[in-house]
């Protein structure tokens, strides 16, 4: 690398500190404007956006591993990147005027995509796609909490209904909450046995985003081929949500076998039972198998990892008779 392309990567690297860490950029619900690195900070601090954090780590791990590969490309440059940083800067503008850390983020990664086009050109930009996509899982989406929050708990609650009753455990769906039936016969009360109220971290949100980073890494290194890449990360929505009925129908048969307070605990979040908390690595434990099996139909229906399966023909040498 030459002394005028580093230059130019640190003019860069120092346009993005001044851009995230030292403007202030937005107030968001706030009275005062903070930094998009404040904002981050502040987020992150939430289960639901914790591994953020980890992002950039992994993003240059990606691009460490590849090293070797993109020095033997050659250098080039290409105008669009030109035209993309100036796009980007729009996008960082018109979000500051309008108080908006979404554009801000957008403009960010149109920067970081712009430049490296510009610097690098179009085939090791290529090459470091798949790092810059991972980056994109850096940003807190709390919008996305509530858009499809609600739905992602009315979801659990009657998938895991449905599942309960097909299995003979009569159950009663209201609302987010889910209850045993009452029995006259035996004398038991609606919710004895257990009572369910699907929250917002446990409708698998909480855990729906983590699932995204760790599907999209885990089909990165599992296959070679960009179609089977994309059809084993599509798994990763409806494997999130089996994964997190699992841990709510082990809570349930918890809670019938051991007791509601011993199993869930109180009725708050902050009264969760200790078995409560511990359950909730089996989502990722149940996913993570999910998506070992998806990955072996995958690599067993197509052959392979996308490799061309070649026949090896044997000859026999046949010595001569003296």
């Amino acid at each position: 690398m030459s002394r005028k392309h580093v230059i130019s990567w640190c003019l860069v690297a120092a346009g993005l500190v001044l851009l995230m860490a030292v403007q202030p950029y937005a107030a968001g619900y706030g009275h005062f404007r903070r930094t998009i690195v404040a904002e981050m900070l502040m987020r992150w601090g939430d289960a639901t956006w914790q591994h953020g954090a980890l992002m950039p780590f992994i993003a240059g791990y990606l691009m460490w591993l590849r090293r070797k590969e993109m020095a033997q490309m050659p250098a080039s440059s290409s105008r669009w990147g030109l035209v993309l940083v100036v796009m980007a800067l729009f996008f960082y503008f018109a979000g500051f005027r309008a108080n908006h850390f979404y554009s801000g983020y957008c403009g960010i990664m149109m920067l970081i995509a712009g430049a490296s086009l510009w610097l690098e050109g179009r085939q090791r930009s290529r090459a470091g796609l798949f790092a810059w996509l991972m980056l994109g899982f850096m940003w807190p989406l709390p919008f996305l909490e509530e858009s499809i929050g609600y739905q992602m708990r009315l979801l659990m609650v009657k998938s895991t209904g449905f599942v309960l009753n097909g299995i003979g455990v009569e159950s009663l769906i209201s609302g987010t909450a889910l209850q045993s039936m009452p029995n006259l016969e035996l004398g038991r009360k609606a919710g004895e046995l257990f009572s369910v109220g699907v929250a917002a971290p446990c409708s698998g949100m909480r855990s729906l985003f983590a699932l995204l980073v760790v599907g999209a890494l885990f089909s990165y290194f599992r296959q070679r081929v960009l179609w089977r890449r994309l059809a084993l990360f599509s798994t990763i929505l409806p494997i999130a949500i089996l994964a997190n009925m699992v841990r709510i129908l082990i809570l349930i048969f918890s809670a019938m076998a051991f007791g509601q307070k011993w199993a869930i605990g109180g009725a708050t979040e902050k009264e969760g039972s200790a078995f409560h908390e511990l359950t909730g690595i089996v989502v990722f434990l149940v996913a993570l198998l999910l998506l070992q099996a998806a990955s072996w139909v995958l690599n067993r229906w197509c052959g392979g990892l996308g490799f061309k399966r070649t026949k090896t023909v044997s000859r026999q040498v046949v010595a001569p008779v003296s």
